[in-house]
């Protein structure tokens, strides 16, 4: 007998499905006739009693042509053999698994001269009664992060123009028309809830949605704010200024960029602001200039993603040259890193307690900088991303892909679990960023209208900019 190596990759095979994945090697006795062959099954690590299991299976360096495949469940249930299937087209067979627990489930294969391989290493499979805790439905498409409030309320942005507020529990507590699209996120405050619209109008609500005031521009606006510690509101629009705005709703100071303003602006714990637009420009909190930092003459650079703040302050910013940025609080480069393929960079970036920096690019990929290293992808999906990820205190990654899809990864890059949030594709580049509250449910919402609340394995990383506006408030303030 000759040995036969079965790979077991992390993989999400039912798209309705939040299903954590794992990679593992196990092996296979063959015939002489199998020697040198390779199986490749990828299957869930996690299920629950609503959804059938599903398990594909691929075989290569064989010379035969056909196999025929079986199962056994790990609940004393085993499947009857396979008809006979064309080895290069590989076998799909899916169970639905009736009763929580942790079953063991095995593989053997035979060929057409009954040559039946040893059965596999058991794999692991946890059934749970229930993986989605909830879901919502608005009447428009949501392309913002959603935001979380003092009694853990949480708040959307609505494309019809619409904020709604839910109950922890997912039901509606109320919602209000502000008349205009809204591609920003809510930003929580001690005072009010600040979001801008694309009427370039900037709206303080109080917390059961009745207006408090309101500042409106000559612009456009897609941009979340960012709120400081005195509840000092800064935003930026198409006409490429950065508004300071008291928390009376009156204008204090205004910034010229050289360009329209794509992403939000941040605040360091020492009040300095950044924004970003042609040039990455640090500001008082007077508005008055402290730096501003261009790429060089001969590259044609914009930065359409928000910048974020590292552990020492450093600023992160990817750009549309493929590279991320890393610039001292001082304006200096410190270091340009490209991905591999320069895909022009519009996610927002996340970075955790090692300085680990995470962001997605146009090709779909999902990249990793550490600190004396270069870019490195970790996982591919199937679209654009231009969302912000997330990271749990488990390290987890949290990113969705125009794919319509949620990726859950580990810090290894390996599928943990994915789950469809969108059928349909978009046709703007905004896209809505994971937020993990401090229980640990992860909220996405869709261009479809939907807000999912999922299970997640931990809350928020804390103490390093690991969300999308640093806090599930979506300040983008950086208060430690």
């Amino acid at each position: 007998m000759k040995t036969l190596i079965l790979t077991v990759r992390q993989h999400l095979l039912n798209k309705q499905m939040l299903l954590p994945i794992f990679l593992c090697s196990v092996f296979l006795s063959f015939a002489s006739a199998m020697h040198n062959a390779e199986i490749t099954i990828e299957y869930p690590l996690y299920s629950d009693t609503t959804q059938p299991v599903e398990f594909d299976v691929l075989v290569s360096n064989l010379t035969t042509n056909k196999l025929a495949y079986q199962f056994d469940w790990g609940n004393g249930e085993i499947s009857d053999w396979s008809d006979w299937r064309n080895i290069y087209f590989g076998f799909s067979h899916s169970y639905l698994y009736k009763n929580p627990g942790v079953y063991l489930c095995k593989v053997r294969v035979k060929d057409e001269q009954n040559n039946i391989s040893e059965w596999s290493q058991p794999c692991a499979i946890t059934i749970i009664p229930n993986l989605l805790k909830w879901q919502y439905q608005s009447n428009s498409g949501i392309y913002s992060a959603p935001s979380i409030g003092p009694t853990q309320e949480i708040y959307l942005a609505c494309e019809d123009g619409s904020i709604h507020c839910l109950n922890p529990d997912g039901t509606l507590l109320w919602h209000v028309p502000l008349y205009s699209s809204i591609y920003s996120s809510p930003v929580i405050g001690k005072k009010a809830i600040y979001v801008t619209t694309t009427a370039g109008t900037l709206h303080a609500l109080d917390f059961k949605g009745q207006e408090k005031w309101r500042f409106e521009t000559n612009s456009t606006c897609y941009t979340t704010p960012a709120l400081d510690i005195k509840e000092v509101v800064y935003f930026g629009c198409d006409d490429g200024k950065l508004y300071c705005v008291s928390d009376k709703g009156k204008q204090l100071w205004q910034y010229q960029t050289g360009d329209e303003i794509s992403g939000s602006p941040v605040i360091s714990k020492q009040g300095t602001i950044y924004i970003a637009s042609d040039a990455i420009y640090a500001l008082n909190q007077k508005g008055n200039s402290q730096w501003i930092f261009r790429p060089a003459e001969d590259e044609d650079v914009y930065y359409f993603a928000s910048p974020v703040l590292g552990n020492d302050g450093t600023i992160y910013i990817g750009a549309t040259d493929g590279a991320l940025y890393a610039i001292t609080d001082k304006g200096r480069l410190k270091w340009q890193a490209f991905t591999e393929e320069e895909d022009e960079i519009r996610s927002g970036a996340v970075v955790d307690q090692q300085d680990n920096v995470y962001f997605g690019d146009e090709n779909g990929v999902v990249h990793v900088k550490k600190p004396f290293a270069q870019v490195t992808p970790l996982f591919e999906t199937d679209y654009y991303i231009f969302s912000s990820p997330a990271l749990d205190a488990n390290g987890n990654i949290y990113v969705v892909s125009d794919d319509g899809f949620l990726y859950c990864l580990n810090e290894q890059g390996k599928l943990m679990f994915k789950w469809e949030i969108a059928e349909d594709s978009k046709d703007i580049m905004y896209s809505p960023s994971p937020i993990i509250d401090q229980h640990g449910t992860v909220y996405v919402a869709s261009w479809e209208g939907k807000l999912f609340a999922f299970n997640g394995f931990a809350p928020a990383m804390k103490n390093t900019w690991s969300l999308y506006r640093y806090n599930q408030q979506n300040t983008g303030y950086k208060s430690k």
